[in-house]
């Protein structure tokens, strides 16, 4: 008997190895990588499927369906305003 393990037993070589993680790394990125023109936008149709199904109850009002950004920094800034009228309004005043 020998101390040799059978041959389909062998350590890989380190030219293997690099081929092995080559080929891991260019799978990869081909997963990785989005096709971001062909990309389907779903999230419009669920959200129209979902009003459907629901008859309304979810998704019937127009502004949670929107993209537009604008309306929330609005509000943000509008808030922020209330606040610091709120402050100075309420605040102690001072006479002398």
């Amino acid at each position: 008997m020998s101390d040799q393990p059978p041959p389909e037993h062998e350590e890989p070589t380190e030219e293997a190895d690099e081929r092995q993680a080559e080929a891991m790394r260019a799978l990869l990125k081909r997963s990785l990588a989005r096709d971001v023109e062909n990309a389907p936008d779903l999230l419009a149709g669920v959200q129209r499927r979902i009003r459907a199904r629901s008859r309304g109850k979810f998704y019937a009002d127009g502004w949670s369906t929107t993209h537009a950004r604008m309306n929330y920094v609005l509000v943000g800034l509008l808030t922020l305003l209330l606040v610091v009228l709120a402050y100075f309004v309420l605040s102690p005043i001072d006479v002398h």
